[in-house]
C-alpha cells in the first residue's frame, strides 16, 4: 500500500463518522480517496478522539437536523458527516458533510467552554459542494501546484471565517492556499500571515446544539460584481440587527465586502438571506462557491454592506 493511500486511512479511521452508518473511504469521491492527507493534519488521537464522543456527536445531530429543514440544505437529512481538528490549542473543529458521496456543506464547532468537554457551539456553517476545508479542493490545489507526488506537509489554519486557509510546506517553501476556493493567497512569509490574523478578531457566538431557528430569509441570488457598489456609493448603516432584518425581509439587494491580507484581497459577497435561532443570535447568509452563514455581529465588525439596486 503506498504512503498517499495509508495517510487517507489513518485520517478516516480518527474522524469519520455517520449518520447513522459510518463513513467510509468508498463512499467519497475519487478525488477525495486518493488525497495523500500529509502527517501534519494528523492531530494526536486524543485530539481528533473528540469528534467521537457522545457529547459532540450528538450535538452534530442537533445542528444537522435542525438546518436539513431550511432552504438549501435538504440534503443533510440523508448525510453523513466526519471531522477532524483544526489544530492545537483551537478547541475547534471542521465537520464535513456529505450525501450520496458528494460535499454537502460543512459546520464550523468550537469549544463553548473549554473547560467544559461536553459543552459546544456554532461559530459557522454552510451548504453546496464547496465547503470550507474539503479535502477535494486541497487535493485540486495540490495538483495544480504540482505538488501532489512530492514530499510536503498540511495544515488547516482558521482564526475566524475571513481567515481560514490550507498552510502547505514542501521543501522549505510555504503555500497558503484559501479554505474556501483553493485558491493561492498573497503571503510569502508565516509572521505576516500571523500579522494579519489576530486571534483577538474571532466569531465568537452562544449558539449551542439546543438551539432552534426561529426566524429565516431567503433572498434570490445575484452577482454582487454587476454594479460595484462599494465603488459607486456609501456603504449602508444599521445601528442594529433588526433595523437590517426590516431591509432583507423587503427583498432589498445587500452586498458584503471587506479588504483581507494589508487590503491586498477584497473578499465580495451577496447577502441571500439570514438565518436568526432562538438565542436571537443572527447569521447572514453569503453566496461564496456556495452558501455561507456568518454571525452578523463579527461580519459588521470586519466589512461593510453596500446597496445594489435590482
Amino acid at each position: 500500500m503506498d504512503k498517499a493511500k495509508l495517510w487517507v486511512i489513518s485520517l478516516l479511521l480518527w474522524t469519520s463518522l455517520s449518520l447513522p452508518s459510518s463513513l467510509s473511504s468508498a463512499a467519497l469521491p475519487l478525488a477525495a480517496q486518493t488525497v495523500p492527507v500529509p502527517a501534519a493534519m494528523q492531530t494526536p488521537p486524543d485530539s481528533n478522539s473528540i469528534v467521537q464522543a457522545p457529547s459532540f456527536m450528538e450535538a452534530v445531530q442537533q445542528w444537522m437536523k435542525q438546518l436539513s429543514a431550511e432552504p438549501g440544505y435538504s440534503a443533510w437529512k440523508q448525510a453523513t458527516w466526519s471531522g477532524y481538528s483544526l489544530g492545537p490549542g483551537t478547541h475547534g473543529w471542521i465537520v464535513l458533510i456529505q450525501s450520496d458521496g458528494r460535499d454537502a456543506g460543512y459546520m464550523v464547532i468550537h469549544a463553548a467552554d473549554p473547560a467544559n468537554p461536553n459543552k459546544y457551539q456554532l461559530t459557522e456553517y454552510g451548504s453546496g459542494g464547496k465547503p470550507l476545508f474539503s479535502l477535494q479542493t486541497l487535493y485540486r490545489s495540490l495538483v495544480q501546484l504540482e505538488l501532489i507526488h512530492s514530499s510536503y506537509t498540511v495544515q488547516p489554519w482558521y482564526v475566524n471565517p475571513l481567515y481560514a486557509l490550507w498552510i502547505v510546506e514542501s521543501g522549505g517553501t510555504y503555500y497558503y492556499l484559501d479554505a474556501i476556493t483553493g485558491e493561492s493567497l498573497p503571503i510569502d512569509q508565516i509572521d505576516l500571515l500571523q500579522k494579519n490574523t489576530d486571534p483577538a478578531n474571532t466569531a465568537d457566538t452562544s449558539l449551542l446544539s439546543e438551539h432552534t431557528i426561529k426566524q429565516r430569509q431567503a433572498i434570490p441570488s445575484f452577482d454582487p460584481y454587476e454594479k460595484l457598489p462599494w465603488i459607486q456609493v456609501v456603504s449602508a448603516s444599521f445601528t442594529s440587527f433588526t433595523e437590517l432584518q426590516g431591509e432583507l425581509q423587503q427583498q432589498r439587494r445587500l452586498t458584503y465586502t471587506t479588504e483581507l491580507y494589508q487590503t491586498k484581497i477584497r473578499m465580495v459577497a451577496a447577502v441571500i438571506g439570514f438565518h436568526q435561532w432562538s438565542n436571537d443570535e443572527a447569521f447572514l447568509l453569503l453566496e461564496q462557491d456556495g452558501h455561507r452563514a456568518i454571525p452578523y455581529s463579527f461580519l459588521s465588525q470586519s466589512g461593510n454592506l453596500f446597496r445594489s439596486s435590482p
